[in-house]
């Protein structure tokens, strides 16, 4: 499966790449922060659009050993058929909402300690002002579970939500990707408290805007 997942990740990574660097006006900002980042690793950013997944697996080379990446969809994506399908295909998995934390990083926690790369939107939904409102737990219990974990934290800015045709013919759309240097949660925190840890992580992101 790992083969079918690398596959039709990069197809995935084809049309992202397409829609961020044709479609609008693209910009990275910390583009030597991804090179060479240590796995396991765990990359966390703020959430503003469906499209996020995908076009922060296109900040890597096409070819890049960091891909596939592993993340989560809402539960509710799943009932849609095509959608379930999409999601099997490039390995995204349900967030498991109201069942525990032993169930919903059941598979992050296999993904990472086996040395891959997980990404994870510690908001749990979008807000596009870019903000971490109220994050999650859920990569907080992850930074301190696996002490060799590698944090990477990206900051996504969109201009707007809309795909106008004015837009796309003069690049309008401003799309600006930040990505911070990455971190052990050793290296800014000593705390194991899950909430603590899931402020600090969230304003790693937020100091990227």
């Amino acid at each position: 499966m790992y083969i079918v997942h690398a596959i039709c990740e990069r197809i995935v990574w084809l049309a992202a790449f397409f829609a961020t660097r044709v479609l609008g006006s693209f910009k990275l900002v910390g583009k030597e922060n991804i090179k060479g980042v240590p796995r396991p690793l765990l990359i966390i950013s703020n959430h503003i659009s469906f499209w996020d997944p995908m076009a922060i697996g296109s900040l890597f080379p096409f070819f890049s050993s960091y891909i596939p990446i592993i993340f989560m969809a809402a539960d509710e994506f799943f009932k849609n058929p095509v959608l379930k399908a999409f999601f099997w295909l490039t390995n995204t998995i349900p967030a498991n909402k109201g069942m525990g934390y032993d169930v919903s990083l059941k598979k992050p926690r296999e993904v990472l300690k086996n040395g891959g790369v997980f990404l994870t939107f510690p908001a749990g939904q979008r807000h596009f002002d870019g903000s971490v409102q109220k994050p999650k737990r859920g990569a907080a219990i992850l930074a301190i579970e696996i002490p060799n974990l590698t944090i990477l934290p990206v900051n996504i800015k969109m201009s707007t939500l809309k795909w106008r045709i004015s837009d796309i013919i003069l690049r309008k759309k401003k799309i600006t990707f930040t990505a911070g240097r990455p971190f052990k949660l050793r290296d800014i925190t000593n705390s194991e408290n899950p909430d603590e840890v899931a402020v600090i992580l969230a304003d790693e992101i937020s100091k990227l805007s």
